[in-house]
């Protein structure tokens, strides 16, 4: 055995990154039947597990996603009555878009899926599963309401972290149609002109959706 895989450290020696069939047989594996016990399902899309929606019109999500060696869980909702653009500027309603969540880091900053190679991944993957699944557990469980929905995106736009400024779709942009479920329209329509002002783009978006 590579001595650096027998003591599990990464190197150019055992760098072999798995294929995207080997990548989806471990998530199958592994995390598959644990969220399938959640009611998510992975029937639809690759790398997307997802439940009903619920009768406030949200649904939980769960999506993995690589990039090069790193691996990220994405977990959080759609929101069915949110709108998005196309390129075409064509009102669309995505039903697998995540809409509120957070990533990998928020549940475990410690913690990271390595795709270095098969068994980097096997294990990896697991570890960050045995350490994290109750934290994603209540996670998924708790944000099924429009009030909790709000609270997350309210408290990453008051966080100076750089990836909730990265957001897509931008948790402000989001937070306008949960406002307008709960009836706080002055919130929403506050939201909407500070949008527009920082983009007048926004204005011709807006139009289309009222």
């Amino acid at each position: 055995m590579n001595f650096y895989s027998l003591f599990n450290i990464e190197h150019l020696s055992n760098l072999n990154v798995p294929s995207a069939e080997k990548i989806e047989s471990i998530l199958n594996e592994l995390l598959t039947p644990k969220l399938n016990q959640l009611g998510l399902s992975n029937s639809a899309k690759k790398y997307i597990w997802q439940s009903d929606y619920n009768s406030n019109g949200i649904k939980s999500i769960v999506r993995f996603s690589y990039r090069g060696t790193r691996g990220n869980l994405f977990v959080g909702t759609n929101c069915k009555f949110v709108p998005s653009i196309t390129k075409n500027n064509d009102l669309v309603y995505y039903n697998d878009k995540l809409h509120v969540f957070e990533n990998s880091t928020f549940f475990d900053e410690r913690s990271s899926i390595s795709l270095w190679n098969d068994s980097f991944f096997r294990k990896s993957l697991k570890k960050y599963l045995d350490n994290n699944l109750n934290k994603i557990t209540h996670f998924i469980e708790t944000l099924n309401s429009f009030e909790e929905n709000i609270s997350l995106l309210q408290r990453q736009l008051k966080s100076d972290k750089f990836q909730y400024k990265m957001q897509n779709p931008s948790p402000a942009f989001v937070l306008i149609y949960l406002y307008q479920k709960v009836g706080d329209n002055c919130s929403a329509k506050k939201i909407k002109d500070e949008l527009i002002l920082s983009n007048p783009d926004y204005k011709s978006f807006f139009s289309k959706t009222e």
